[in-house]
């Protein structure tokens, strides 16, 4: 049995990105989840000067030993203007202080990355920008799953039959390939 942690790289308590996150792990067993919001571990903006003056927030410290017992990772990001948003890159800048090569941020652990969108893109333009630099962040990447038109692809909670599977398919791949 494998710990894997799962986050949204939102802030919104309706973030849809949540949502996906909530259906794909619904298609998990025999693992143990643990779920993680960014809005639980606030942290002041990341700077030099905010790190000389009031060291490291205790937020960023309590992450950095989350993150270091889990054995993989699910991490569903909105694209704010393509790219992450503020809140997750903040807390990557905190946490890379954090690390070091021998122990980088994610610990050279398996990472699936998804994202959704209410219009057609589905974030993908901030899941290709993310899966670039994941790795510089120690995630050994499995794969990304975007999901355009949220509001027309999800009814009820639940994804329409084509994209579960397809969603389905993806999980079961990287839970497998743990």
């Amino acid at each position: 049995m494998k710990k894997i942690l799962t986050l949204s790289a939102s802030n919104s308590i309706h973030s849809i990105n949540q949502t996906l996150l909530n259906i794909a792990v619904e298609k998990i067993s025999g693992h143990e989840i643990t779920k993680m919001y960014l809005r639980d571990y606030p942290m002041p903006m990341y700077g030099i000067d905010e790190e000389t003056e009031i060291g490291f927030p205790t937020t960023a410290n309590t992450l950095k030993y989350l993150i270091a017992e889990h054995d993989a990772f699910i991490i569903a990001s909105p694209e704010h203007n393509g790219s992450m948003p503020a809140v997750f890159k903040n807390t990557i800048d905190w946490l890379s202080r954090l690390a070091d090569k021998e122990n980088p941020i994610f610990g050279n652990k398996p990472v699936l990355l998804m994202s959704t969108s209410p219009g057609p893109n589905g974030g993908a333009t901030n899941l290709q920008t993310m899966n670039n630099l994941m790795p510089w962040w120690g995630a050994d990447m499995r794969g990304t799953y975007s999901l355009g038109s949220f509001y027309d692809s999800v009814i009820n909670g639940k994804l329409r039959a084509q994209l579960n599977n397809e969603l389905t398919t993806l999980i079961t791949d990287f839970v497998e390939s743990l």
